[in-house]
């Protein structure tokens, strides 16, 4: 009896321990994010001859952005309730409408190969073939998006084109330095890195020197770069930037818009909403890339609003900001692929085609689309 009672008391004293290391861990987990998630702004000194996003200890916003003010209780309780739901929160079982089985993908995929046109592997992470250049947008293939392995948001679909199924890249471009957007395992398994073109902000370059790619261009707002007949311009988007607790802001972040062979496209990165600034993005793509055909549209991880407001837009928003931009039709992206936010998991896209109606070109994960016949419908 004795012995048994010993056994009892020991495995009861382990599971005292695993749920001691679980609650530690979830803690140390939550407190990692809480410090991810501040977005400091330091205002421009008057009088200074740099850009007003340049500051002394790397960058702001455009003038007149929507300045987010969320107090350390409003973030803990936001990952606190984000931890769980990322425990418990599944996609539909159905997924027919939102993602396209591997087999029929990548035939797809094939039968336009000598088309201009976009495939959408998932959140903002498109292929997008002009001409003989393949250029893959904010490349991310991983399981999650953190820092941790073992924990972070994770990918709640699957993929419908891998990186062994896609053609030769020839330009990468990412559009700040969040893990949802800069994913570095994926950038270790791309292969032909010495012959592909990266086009990233101020201060992302060493993600892609370290790892041997080809030429690296690190761009500010209105740098435009050509590759071969590519035309791409780095435009401002309304967001932050930052990896770990101590470089927030240290790099810059981005939208952008492309070019090549009379088709344009605009790429929103992560934004929020301004009065001005994308109807100045409109103007110049008008200028430099004949107007934008397609916006890739960022609509996803919206809710809640107090907390998401000035970082992200709601579709409604995302519909706003094409048609400052001159889009078009627009593609949503940025929602269905990893749980950010608390919306609901199809209504982001909802919200988006019932304002943006036949503009609005909604694509399933791993769709590829021919762009000349997208235009036309």
């Amino acid at each position: 009896m004795a012995s048994v009672l010993n056994y009892e008391c020991v495995d009861r004293m382990f599971s005292i321990i695993r749920l001691s290391q679980i609650v530690v861990l979830k803690y140390a987990f939550l407190s990692v994010l809480v410090l991810l998630s501040y977005s400091v702004f330091s205002d421009n000194e008057a009088g200074s001859s740099r850009p007003y996003h340049h500051v002394d200890n790397g960058f702001i916003n455009p003038e007149n952005s929507f300045k987010r003010s969320v107090s350390t209780f409003q973030r803990m309780n936001f990952f606190r309730k984000f931890f769980w739901k990322g425990l418990v929160d599944q996609a539909p079982k159905d997924l027919s409408s939102h993602v396209m089985n591997k087999a029929g993908a990548l035939k797809l995929l094939n039968s336009f190969i000598d088309s201009d046109s976009i495939s959408w592997i998932g959140h903002s992470t498109f292929l997008i073939r002009l001409g003989d250049v393949n250029i893959l947008t904010d490349p991310v293939f991983s399981r999650r998006v953190s820092p941790f392995s073992f924990a972070g948001p994770r990918r709640k679909v699957s993929l419908g084109l891998e990186i062994s199924d896609l053609p030769r890249i020839d330009v990468v471009i990412v559009s700040h330095a969040h893990y949802d957007h800069l994913d570095t395992k994926t950038l270790d398994r791309l292969p032909n890195k010495s012959s592909i073109t990266v086009i990233v902000p101020l201060g992302l370059g060493k993600y892609f020197t370290k790892r041997n790619y080809g030429k690296v261009h690190e761009v500010d707002w209105y740098d435009n770069i050509e590759v071969g007949d590519l035309n791409v311009t780095a435009y401002p988007a309304i967001h932050w930037s930052n990896r770990t607790p101590f470089d927030v802001n240290k790099s810059l972040w981005m939208s952008y818009g492309l070019s090549l062979g009379g088709v344009s496209i605009f790429h929103t990165g992560d934004t929020g909403i301004h009065e001005q600034v994308f109807k100045d993005i409109g103007s110049h793509m008008l200028e430099e890339h004949g107007g934008c055909d397609i916006g890739l549209m960022s609509i996803g991880a919206y809710d809640p609003r107090e907390f998401m407001r000035g970082a992200h837009m709601d579709p409604e928003e995302g519909f706003v900001v094409g048609k400052q931009v001159g889009c078009k039709k627009m593609i949503p992206m940025h929602w269905g692929t990893f749980k950010l936010s608390f919306e609901p998991f199809y209504e982001p896209r909802d919200r988006f085609v019932l304002a943006a109606g036949s503009r609005a070109r909604v694509l399933k994960i791993g769709e590829t689309i021919p762009i000349a016949r997208s235009l036309d419908h």
